[in-house]
C-alpha cells in the first residue's frame, strides 16, 4: 500500500463494507457559516453576541448541546428550540445561496456510490437544516441513510449515531472486523464515536485529533479515488477498482 495519507484513505474506502460521513466540517465546509448562523441567531434574540473563541470550543457537539450551553451562558429563559429555528432558517438561506459541498466533495461522493459502497451521513446537526441542502445538491440517490440528532439519544462521541445509519444501510457491525467500516470525520468527538463503533477513522481538516489517518480535505481524494476526478480537467485516477454489484435496497429509515 503506498503510505501517502490519501492514497491509504482511498485505498480503506474501496475495501470499506460501508462509509459513514459527517456532514459539517466533512462533507460541508461550513464551520464559518454555523458560527455565523449563530451570532445571527442570539443578535435575532436580543442575547449576548458570541464571546471570542466561544463557538470554537463547541465544535463537534450537537446543535441541541451547542444551543443549551449558549443560552444557559447567557441566562436565557429560551428553548433550544427558539435559538435553533433562527439557526436553521439562516443556514439553509446562506447554503442556498453559496453551497458549502464543494464540487470535489461531491466527485467524491458520486464516486464511492459507482463503486457500489453504501453511504450514509451521521451528525449531530438537524435533519431541517440538511435535508434542503442534499436535495439540492441532488445528493439524495447517493447518499441513502441520514442519522441527524432528532435520531439519537445519545450524540458523539457517543456511536450510537453510527449505528444507526449501519442499521439503515442493512448492515450490522457484529458482521464486520474491526477496522473495515469507514468514518469521515473531522473533530475529536467523532473521531472518538468512529473508534468505539470499531471504525477505521479518516480524518479531515486537521482538526480529527486520534484519527487512523489524516488527510486535508476530502477533495484530496480526488485524482487517487476510482472516478473521483476533478470536475475542471476529468484527470485519469492512480488507483484501478472494479465496481461492485448494485446493492439490494436499504430498508426504510428509522420513523
Amino acid at each position: 500500500m503506498n503510505g501517502e495519507p490519501r492514497a491509504i484513505a482511498a485505498e480503506r474506502l474501496l475495501a470499506a463494507p460501508a462509509v459513514l460521513l459527517d456532514f459539517n466540517g466533512t462533507l460541508s465546509l461550513d464551520e464559518d457559516l454555523l458560527e455565523d448562523c449563530y451570532a445571527r441567531a442570539l443578535e435575532a434574540l436580543d442575547l449576548a453576541p458570541l464571546s471570542p473563541g466561544e463557538y470554537a470550543e463547541l465544535l463537534g457537539r450537537s446543535e441541541e448541546d451547542i444551543a443549551a450551553v449558549l443560552l444557559t451562558s447567557r441566562g436565557a429563559p429560551l428553548t433550544a428550540a427558539t435559538l435553533l429555528d433562527e439557526v436553521a432558517a439562516a443556514y439553509v438561506a446562506a447554503c442556498r445561496e453559496r453551497p458549502r459541498v464543494p464540487a470535489e466533495h461531491l466527485a467524491v461522493v458520486r464516486a464511492l456510490h459507482a463503486q457500489g459502497i453504501p453511504l450514509a451521513i451521521v451528525t449531530g446537526t438537524l435533519r431541517r437544516m440538511i435535508e434542503p441542502v442534499l436535495e439540492e445538491l441532488q445528493l439524495t440517490r447517493e447518499i441513502s441513510a441520514l442519522v441527524t440528532i432528532e435520531d439519537v439519544d445519545r450524540g458523539k462521541p457517543d456511536p450510537e449515531g453510527f449505528r444507526r445509519g449501519l442499521g439503515q444501510l442493512g448492515l450490522n457491525t457484529d458482521r464486520s472486523e474491526p477496522g473495515q467500516v469507514v468514518v469521515l470525520e473531522d473533530s475529536p468527538s467523532g473521531v472518538a464515536a468512529g473508534h468505539a463503533l470499531g471504525a477505521y477513522v479518516i480524518g479531515c481538516g486537521g482538526t480529527a485529533v486520534g484519527a487512523d489517518v489524516e488527510i486535508r480535505a476530502m477533495s484530496e481524494l480526488v485524482g487517487v479515488l476510482p472516478g473521483a476526478c476533478d470536475p475542471e480537467d476529468d484527470r485519469a485516477t492512480q488507483i484501478t477498482a472494479t465496481p461492485r454489484a448494485p446493492a439490494s435496497a436499504p430498508p426504510p429509515r428509522d420513523p
